[in-house]
């Protein structure tokens, strides 16, 4: 198959998983302290800018999954070798990220509504966010980059 250049997979996972993750952050927000109560444009920014985020590491994640497999195109059929590691990945660095941002850095807090891991103290939510956001995106990037199983009969052969 030739695809352009831009049409990898690193940049569908980064794209899907923008969008997605942009609305997995705008419903969990009202779990983190003075999200509810915050002038609206100023909750968007900062949905936002966790987004950038959230999509940087989906590529990490998705690198290291490569990594385990030693192919860049191992969503074309993920097995379950770089499925674990892309998971692994993605929940390691939230984890990461969450302790530093909320026990070392002050950049956040969570409010009494949100779940968190009795040892750790990082929030059930985020972690969810990394199992069920990455999934839809592996899919929804398998997609646009084999296209819908019943129109590939009317692809042009190669």
């Amino acid at each position: 198959m030739n695809r352009p250049l831009w049409i990898s997979p690193l940049a569908l996972i980064w794209i899907t998983s923008l969008f997605l993750h942009l609305a997995w952050e705008m419903w969990q927000a009202p779990f983190y302290k003075g999200m509810a109560s915050a002038d609206h444009a100023a909750a968007i920014w900062v949905c936002t800018k966790a987004t950038f985020g959230d999509a940087n590491i989906a590529v990490t994640a998705y690198l290291a999954a490569a990594l385990s497999v030693r192919s860049i195109h191992w969503v074309s059929a993920p097995p379950s070798k770089p499925l674990f590691f892309y998971l692994l990945a993605g929940l390691l660095i939230t984890i990461l990220f969450e302790y530093m941002a909320t026990d070392i850095l002050g950049r956040w807090q969570y409010n009494d509504q949100m779940p968190t891991l009795p040892l750790l103290g990082t929030g059930i939510l985020p972690l969810a966010q990394w199992v069920v956001v990455p999934v839809l995106s592996l899919y929804a990037s398998r997609l646009m980059y084999f296209g819908m199983p019943s129109m590939r009969s009317y692809a042009p052969s190669e």
